[in-house]
């Protein structure tokens, strides 16, 4: 069979595969529209809290003026008791609970350092750590002012005191993540192994409807399936990081050069799989799986040297890992290619191993 006749095949069978069609099309369509819309906000703001005021002074009802003020946090409700809360909380009315303490006024006339309560569900770590941040930066505030005003009661000049409680301004300039928001952080490294995931399902599932075909037709499904997927790294990496507001700047061309091993490694481990399993929604199914922990172990989520010896050297296997830090570091950091030779090695062995292997099967399968 000539080359004309394989890619009409080959792309027969993709075509003609409703599985693999939505796989390839509609999940990564679906995927960059659905996934980045829960961090649309990137951080969470006016969090609902209540208040209970054990103290009722004119210096605690100041405290939670500042409180409302702040851009982390809004008062939504003011309560007699603790107990009062957990209903609140339960119900979704509030995010958490600040507890002024009783006797708030005096301590600070005497200089100690009230302790202000806070609750909140903390199985939401961000929505939890937002709200003690707007507490501690109200807290920091008044605690400035009451600094401030004592010592202009010794006949310090403002400007003076002022120094005092201040001695240096701090200017906080995000690296890497202009809104030090979630979305910036989680979504760039999530494409790209949406792309791989993707790209394992339908290379495994034309592999194991098709059984039977040679060499050829893996080199012929590997070409288009590269053009298909190029295309689609570029809208992830392009198009859809600019729509939702994430950093891109690498040069199209190093992102090619990162992409085009990346793919190939992938293909070549979609068709070792499509050879092993030969039903495609146990290939579907062992391909989700093992979503979860690849993102955990590929070393953006959760440091590498952190990971254990022997589970590190696991994640190296699959191409999302190097191509994940790759990608990052060129189009979110600002590297150079040149400094990413290591990772690219590495996906080129990867492509190398996974893609003999491939056709060694294809290879002995035809002469069967």
């Amino acid at each position: 069979m000539n080359w004309t006749a394989l890619f009409k095949q080959e792309l027969k069978a993709l075509f003609t595969n409703p599985a693999v069609v939505f796989t390839v099309f509609g999940g990564i369509i679906i995927y960059s529209l659905l996934y980045p819309l829960p961090y649309q906000n990137q951080l969470p703001r006016e969090l609902r809290v209540a208040v209970v005021d054990h103290d009722n002074s004119q210096e605690s009802r100041t405290f939670v003026r500042k409180l409302d003020a702040t851009p982390q946090l809004s008062v939504a409700m003011r309560l007699g008791t603790e107990t009062e809360t957990s209903a609140q909380i339960a119900g979704g009315d509030i995010e958490g609970v600040v507890v002024v303490p009783q006797h708030f006024y005096r301590d600070l006339l005497m200089g100690k350092s009230p302790v202000i309560s806070v609750g909140g569900d903390a199985s939401f770590f961000l929505t939890y750590g937002t709200i003690a941040e707007g507490v501690v930066n109200a807290g920091n505030t008044l605690g400035a002012s009451v600094k401030t005003t004592r010592a202009m009661m010794q006949d310090t000049p403002m400007e003076a005191a002022t120094k005092q409680i201040t001695p240096f301004s701090l200017n906080l300039v995000p690296v890497y993540n202009p809104t030090t928001g979630y979305g910036n952080y989680v979504v760039p490294g999530v494409f790209i192994l949406i792309l791989q995931q993707t790209l394992l399902i339908s290379s495994g599932m034309l592999t194991s409807v098709n059984p039977h075909n040679g060499a050829k037709n893996l080199i012929a499904r590997t070409c288009i399936l590269t053009a298909i997927y190029s295309v689609m790294a570029m809208y992830y990496l392009g198009a859809s990081l600019e729509i939702n507001g994430v950093n891109r700047l690498a040069e199209p061309v190093n992102l090619i050069i990162i992409m085009m091993p990346f793919l190939l490694a992938t293909i070549g481990l979609g068709t070792v799989m499509g050879k092993c399993l030969s039903r495609p929604e146990i290939i579907t199914l062992t391909v989700l799986l093992s979503s979860m922990p690849l993102l955990f172990t590929s070393g953006f989520v959760w440091p590498s040297s952190e990971l254990p010896v022997w589970l590190n050297a696991l994640a190296q296997l699959a191409p999302s890992t190097p191509a994940i830090q790759a990608t990052i570091q060129l189009n979110q950091m600002g590297a150079t290619i040149q400094s990413q030779l290591g990772h690219l090695s590495q996906l080129w062995l990867l492509t190398v191993v996974f893609g003999a292997i491939a056709l060694l099967a294809k290879t002995r399968r035809t002469t069967n």
